[in-house]
C-alpha cells in the first residue's frame, strides 16, 4: 500500500494528520516512495533499460537514471500513445493521457494511471480541507469551479485524453459536486464561447459563495460576459432553456435544459438590476482560489474590481499537468507544503545547468530563501523529469518544504548578459503603472535580437495620452534598471538605447488568451511579440542623452 491509498482511505481532520505526521519524517517517507516505484517497475522497458533491479538506495538511483526533459521522456510515452505495453509501469496500465501545450506548439500527452489519479485526488482533497477550516461560510452556499473537458479524444488505441482541471472536477468529493454551479455535461460543449455561455447561464441561478479555477483571467473574461449577454441569460433563465452561440447537440442540449425549470421570478431580479456584473449578481460570493503566485498575481487586481467588495482570494496551489505539487496552508501566502505522499521530489540550484549527470538535492536538504529548479518522478514514470520550473523555499513543515512557484525556467530574456527575469519585469511594470497613474491590461517585454533592443508593448485599460504613455515607459525603464544591474549597466554605457513603447488593441489579452486555451498563461517576456497585427501604434522614447 502506497502513502497515496493509505491517505485515501482517511477524511476530514484524520486525513490532514495523517499528512502533517508524513511531513514529520519527509526524508524517510520520500525515500520508501521511491524505492517502492523502482521495485514496482523493475521489469518495465524503462526499468530494464535503466537498471532498476540494481538499485537500492537513492544514490542508486541517481546514478542509473539521468536527469532529463520533455525530450528525453516523449520516445517512451509515444509508444504508450501508439499501444505497448509496460513502457514507463509495469501493471500499471495508462488509464488517460493529461493534455498540455508544448514549447514547440505540439500538444504533449502526459501519461496518468489510477496511482497517480489517487495521489492527486489526495492532494486536492487536502487542498479543499485548508479552505473550508479556514472559511467554514463557504458552505452556505454554491460553487463555481473552472474547468475544461476532462476528455477531449482517445488515441487510436482507445485510451482518452483530456484537461487536467476536468478529471479534477469530476473526482471532487460528492458532497461538493452537488454544490457545483453547472452539471457535469456542460464540460462536453465542444465551442469554447458556448460552453462559457453555459456556465454562466445556469450560475445565475446559484448562491455563490466559492469559486474555484487556477487561473484569474479566465474569471474576469468569464464575468466580462454578464452585461454583454445580459439579455439571451435572462430570457434563457425565465424560460427554462440553454441558448448559446452555437447551437448544441440535441441530445446534449436535452440533458442539459431536463436539469432546468422556467424561473421568471430570478429573471426578473435579474432585470431589475441596473447591470448583470459579478458584484451583483453574487453579492455573497466569499472566496476565490486561484492563482496568485508567479507572474499571475497581475490579474488580481483587475479581477477584484469586477467582485463583491471584501472578496478573499486563497492561492490554489502549485502544479502541472503533470501533478499537483503542493498544498497551500493559508490566505495569506502562495506557498504550499510539497506532496511529499504523491511523487519523488529532486532540486536542482538556480544556476546550475541541468546537465543528466548534474548533483541533485532532496526536499529535506533544502535551504530557506534559496531558488531551485524542480525535479520529479511520478508513480506514471516520469523518471528524473525537468519540470523547467523555478521555486523558492519559504520555509518548512516538519522536514518537508514550503515551496513557492516563481517562473519557468526558460522566462528569462539575455541578450547581451545582462538576464533579465519575467519576475523582474512584472516589478517593473507594477511600479511603473502607480508612477504614471495607469492601469494596463497586459504587456510583454519583448528582446530584439537582431537590433539589440528592447520593447515595451502594451494593451491599456483606458485612453490616454501621449504624454502618460512616455512617463509610463520611463517609470518602467527606470525602476528595472534599479532591479537589473546588467540591464541599468548596459543601458548607461549606451549599449542598449532607451526602449520604445508599443500600444497594442483592445482585445489583444483576449487573443493571447485564446491561442493557448483554457489554461492559457500569456507571457509578459519574449523574443518575439504575439499577434503583432493588433498593433495601434508607438510612442518613442526621449533623447538618450537626457536618461541617467
Amino acid at each position: 500500500m502506497t502513502f497515496s491509498t493509505e491517505l485515501s482511505s482517511l477524511q476530514g481532520p484524520a486525513l490532514q494528520q495523517g499528512f502533517a505526521e508524513l511531513c514529520e519524517r519527509a526524508d524517510s517517507v520520500q525515500e520508501t516512495l521511491l524505492l517502492d516505484l523502482v521495485r514496482r517497475n523493475a521489469d518495465s522497458r524503462f526499468g530494464r533499460e535503466h537498471g532498476f533491479e540494481r538499485i537500492a538506495s537513492v544514490d542508486d538511483f541517481r546514478r542509473q537514471v539521468p536527469l532529463r526533459d520533455w525530450n528525453g521522456i516523449e520516445p517512451y510515452v509515444t509508444a504508450l500513445v501508439e499501444g505497448e505495453a509496460d513502457v514507463l509501469t509495469q501493471g500499471q496500465p495508462v488509464s488517460r493521457f493529461v493534455m498540455t501545450s508544448g514549447t514547440t506548439g505540439k500538444p504533449k500527452l502526459i501519461p496518468a494511471n489510477e496511482a497517480t489519479q489517487t495521489a492527486n485526488g489526495v492532494t486536492m482533497a487536502l487542498r479543499l480541507l485548508g479552505v473550508l477550516r479556514d472559511h467554514p461560510e463557504v458552505l452556505q452556499g454554491d460553487i463555481l469551479a473552472l474547468a475544461n473537458a476532462p476528455v477531449a479524444g482517445q488515441t487510436a488505441q482507445g485510451i482518452p485524453y483530456g484537461s487536467a482541471s476536468g478529471m479534477t472536477m469530476t473526482r471532487a468529493p460528492a458532497e461538493l459536486q452537488r454544490r457545483f454551479a453547472y452539471p457535469p455535461a456542460v464540460l462536453e460543449i465542444k465551442d469554447p464561447a458556448s460552453r462559457v455561455y453555459a456556465m454562466l447561464r445556469f450560475a445565475l441561478e446559484r448562491d455563490l459563495t466559492l469559486a474555484i479555477g487556477n487561473n484569474p483571467l479566465n474569471f474576469t473574461q468569464l464575468f466580462d460576459q454578464l452585461p454583454v449577454q445580459a439579455e439571451a441569460f435572462i430570457a434563457d433563465i425565465a424560460s427554462g432553456t440553454v441558448s448559446t452561440p452555437t447551437p448544441l447537440p440535441a441530445d446534449l442540449r436535452r440533458r442539459l435544459e431536463d436539469e432546468l425549470q422556467p424561473n421568471p421570478a430570478r429573471a426578473a431580479e435579474l432585470r431589475a438590476l441596473e447591470a448583470l456584473t459579478a458584484r451583483s449578481v453574487w453579492p455573497n460570493l466569499r472566496l476565490i482560489v486561484c492563482w496568485k503566485t508567479g507572474l499571475m498575481g497581475r490579474f488580481l487586481a483587475d479581477l477584484a474590481e469586477r467582485c463583491p467588495p471584501g472578496t478573499i482570494f486563497r492561492e490554489y496551489g502549485y502544479g502541472a499537468s503533470e501533478g499537483l505539487l503542493t498544498i497551500p496552508m493559508s490566505d495569506e501566502t502562495s506557498a504550499g507544503v510539497l506532496a511529499i505522499h504523491s511523487l519523488f521530489f529532486e532540486f536542482l540550484p538556480e544556476e546550475t545547468p541541468q546537465t543528466p549527470d548534474a548533483p541533485t538535492l532532496l526536499a529535506h536538504e533544502l535551504e530557506v530563501g534559496q531558488r531551485y529548479q524542480l525535479i520529479l518522478t511520478s508513480a506514471a514514470g516520469l523518471y528524473r523529469y525537468c519540470l523547467g520550473d523555478l521555486i523558492e523555499v519559504t520555509g518548512f513543515q516538519g522536514r518537508a518544504p514550503l515551496v513557492m512557484f516563481l517562473r519557468k525556467v526558460g522566462d528569462v530574456l539575455n541578450l547581451l548578459g545582462e538576464k533579465l527575469d519575467a519576475r523582474q519585469v512584472a516589478m517593473a511594470m507594477e511600479s511603473a503603472q502607480r508612477a504614471s497613474g495607469t492601469t494596463i491590461r497586459h504587456f510583454q517585454w519583448v528582446a530584439d535580437e537582431a537590433s539589440l533592443s528592447y520593447e515595451l508593448c502594451i494593451e491599456p485599460a483606458a485612453t490616454a495620452d501621449e504624454v502618460v504613455w512616455r512617463r509610463l515607459v520611463e517609470s518602467f525603464d527606470r525602476e528595472l534598471r534599479t532591479l537589473s544591474y546588467g540591464y541599468d549597466l548596459r543601458r548607461g554605457n549606451g549599449t542598449f538605447e532607451p526602449p520604445r513603447l508599443r500600444l497594442m488593441r483592445a482585445g489583444w489579452l483576449e487573443a493571447l488568451s485564446q491561442r493557448g486555451g483554457y489554461q492559457a498563461k500569456p507571457k509578459i517576456v519574449g523574443y518575439q511579440l504575439a499577434e503583432p497585427d493588433l498593433t495601434e501604434g508607438f510612442v518613442s522614447p526621449t533623447d538618450p542623452a537626457t536618461e541617467a
